[in-house]
């Protein structure tokens, strides 16, 4: 399965307004603001119908027409007759119709309309820019999957193809333009997994934000061995192998994994497969890319530096960094008193934070429950990265054996992937 990163921008000419009128009809054009969303997912994280995997998109702004195009305004420009039939939105009309119509109404306004790409579409819905037709579809302006005569066409929830020739009641179509605005260089950052400022700050602490309290543990920095060390003897895997110096500067890392009460303290909708009724359970079916869309919104509203910690950082703080006791997994040789995983879990699933021990630095659940993200793209130790979309994980899971509970277990898992025990741990 592969996953792409892509940046999107209209190779269209940046304008200093949005509309044009065709004899005093000019459609009202919603601006989308920049930003980025996994292409090809519905906001609870399930697949739109006929979609591929779901990938990361970059979009720069831009601006979408609110409704699709009217039949008057089609007449307009095009010298017909269809509005006398009383439709609100032109239909029965080709994916060549729409194009030659972008091509008449750009000469006739002087504006660089075009035809929306689907990752346009699909973004400017998710945004709330427009409310789709139920029952109706719409033309993008690609072709599906490589065919050189079949068209997008897109509704919410379901994308099909439909001959470039086609002309049906039931599509239609809206128009889009440049808008200008580029997408915030800390989108694209934090979507290439660049951490470009740190508040190299180490205090316990807690932040509040919106009545929810995000508690920060102190981490002292200094030297260590990741991997396969004498206590992970014999369940080394042969990624773990051998162990790699590290020096850790201070830091600080979150208390429990990423709640659901904090994720609702942050963005507006849950992932799928969690309940506001459960406030204290890891927020699970969470991408890579979506940590760090979460990540992006908390530091706009508290001013701080939140991230994911660095796979060394992770496993220093899993270990007690300069109080560890040299435990197999974090704060104990015995995996049931300090992870919850496939033996304690009762259904494979995780539970609420803070259920079992705490290791030496005072932290929970390092270990079982939630699988947590870092910020490093995986690779060898001491090798660059053969795909940076490749992301680690740590730490097990409450569906995991205990093997892969160990702190020094490493897991390579595309960015764009989630499931029912994938969350993660803030850092600053």
């Amino acid at each position: 399965m592969k996953f792409r990163l892509i940046y999107l921008a209209l190779a269209v000419a940046v304008l200093s307004s949005c509309g044009g009128s065709v004899d005093g009809l000019e459609p009202e054009m919603v601006n989308v603001p920049a930003g980025t969303f996994s292409f090809g997912s519905m906001p609870n994280k399930s697949l739109v119908k006929g979609a591929d995997a779901p990938h990361q998109v970059i979009m720069d702004s831009y601006y979408i027409s609110a409704e699709p195009v009217s039949a008057e305004l089609w007449d307009a420009v095009m010298g017909t007759k269809l509005s006398a039939k009383g439709f609100a939105a032109v239909s029965s009309v080709s994916a060549k119709d729409c194009e030659k119509f972008v091509a008449k109404l750009s000469k006739m306004t002087g504006k660089d309309y075009v035809v929306p790409s689907e990752q346009m579409w699909e973004y400017a819905c998710r945004q709330g820019a427009f409310q789709p037709i139920k029952g109706a579809y719409e033309w993008c302006s690609e072709y599906f999957n490589g065919s050189d005569v079949n068209k997008v066409t897109r509704s919410a929830s379901e994308r099909t193809e439909t001959p470039e020739y086609a002309k049906s009641g039931s599509i239609t179509f809206r128009i889009a333009i440049a808008g200008g605005e580029k997408a915030d260089s800390r989108i694209v950052d934090a979507m290439e997994g660049r951490q470009t400022s740190r508040e190299n700050v180490c205090a316990d602490e807690s932040v509040e934000l919106n009545g929810v309290k995000f508690n920060m543990i102190a981490v002292k920095g200094g030297q260590i061995l990741i991997g396969g060390t004498s206590e992970q003897n014999p369940y080394q895997e042969e990624d773990e192998v051998p162990p790699y110096g590290v020096q850790v500067a201070d830091f600080e890392i979150a208390q429990t994994e990423v709640t659901v009460a904090q994720w609702l303290a942050v963005m507006p909708v849950l992932p799928v497969g969690n309940y506001e009724s459960e406030p204290q359970k890891p927020v699970i079916n969470v991408s890579w890319y979506a940590a760090q869309e979460y990540i992006l919104k908390l530091n706009e509203l508290t001013g701080r530096t939140f991230r994911l910690p660095t796979e060394a950082e992770w496993e220093y703080a899993a270990r007690g960094g300069i109080k560890s006791g040299g435990y197999r997994y974090a704060g104990s040789n015995q995996v049931l008193s300090v992870a919850v995983h496939e033996k304690n879990s009762g259904n494979l699933k995780v539970k609420e934070v803070k259920t079992l021990g705490r290791n030496e630095l005072g932290l929970y659940d390092m270990c079982g429950n939630a699988w947590e993200w870092c910020l490093d793209a995986y690779a060898a130790y001491g090798a660059k990265a053969e795909d940076p979309q490749i992301k680690v994980m740590r730490g097990g899971s409450a569906a995991s054996k205990w093997d892969a509970c160990r702190v020094s277990n490493r897991s390579a898992i595309p960015a764009d992937n989630l499931k029912g025990t994938f969350g993660f741990r803030l850092a600053i």
